[in-house]
């Protein structure tokens, strides 16, 4: 996995499921979100597993967007990723907000339909 980071601001080098979930959780601590602590583990589980979901119209980079979440409505984590040729693309994330939308609440990239603070339905 290569995680774009937040705003356009690089990527980060492949990493493997382990690395990845280290440098995930050191973003939602650093966001002071330890509560999606487990999602995040579990949405980045089905990532790696192959267990993304369409999303909807969505494209990211000419990529359809597959989403990963687990959780509730209270504590939820959803990564938005794209996979590209094999390697999975990770360039937001965010949380449940009904049974059909997903907040853009950790981070995302401005000036898109993943923006930080944006609602997507699927």
């Amino acid at each position: 996995m290569i995680v774009i980071k937040e705003d356009g601001g690089g990527e980060t080098s492949p990493m493997a499921q382990p690395q990845a979930q280290s440098y995930l959780i050191e973003v939602i601590k650093a966001r002071k979100m330890t509560d999606k602590t487990a999602n995040v583990k579990q949405a980045l589980n089905q990532a790696f597993d192959g267990g993304g979901k369409a999303t909807g119209k969505y494209t990211f980079n000419g990529h359809p967007v597959l989403h990963a979440s687990s959780g509730n409505g209270q504590t939820s984590a959803t990564l938005f990723f794209y996979d590209d040729a094999g390697k999975l693309m990770l360039f937001a994330m965010g949380e449940h907000d009904t049974s059909t939308k997903y907040k853009i609440s950790v981070y995302g990239q401005k000036g898109t339909d993943f923006a930080k603070g944006k609602t997507i339905a699927v």
